[in-house]
């Protein structure tokens, strides 16, 4: 029969555990997902006119109207006839939601207000950016 050191058995019995820190690290990670808000972006940024007052807002929705009256909601265009269920659809994910409607210097203003009026319709709170 060999006999081991007392240094050798001790070695061989020391193990870590790592389960415990990894269940912590995926609770951190779903606690962060299902508490973030994503911005959704208009993919366009248009050329916008001057603005008198300036005041900072920090919308969960950001909506473009271009020169050719195309409404960009999540980085592709819409007509202002599809507009409605998109806009749905995001109330329904964050129903606190704020937007900004961001209109181009050349678009139409009727453009711009008919999508102004789509939101107050689904009670979005919202501005038009000038800046």
């Amino acid at each position: 029969m060999a006999r081991r050191s007392r240094t050798q058995v001790e070695q061989e019995d020391i193990e870590l555990n790592m389960t415990p820190m990894l269940d912590v690290v995926f609770i951190l990670l779903i606690f962060f997902i299902v508490t973030s808000v994503f911005v959704k972006t208009p993919g366009i940024d248009p050329t916008k006119p001057e603005a008198v007052t300036d005041e900072d807002w920090n919308p969960g929705i950001l909506i473009a109207v271009n020169s050719e009256n195309e409404v960009w909601i999540d980085k592709r265009p819409y007509d202002i006839s599809e507009v409605r269920p998109i806009l749905l659809s995001m109330r329904d994910e964050n129903p606190k939601a704020e937007a900004i409607v961001i209109g181009d210097q050349n678009a139409e203003a009727g453009t711009v207000m008919q999508v102004v009026d789509i939101m107050a319709d689904l009670k979005i709170s919202t501005r038009v950016s000038t800046q």
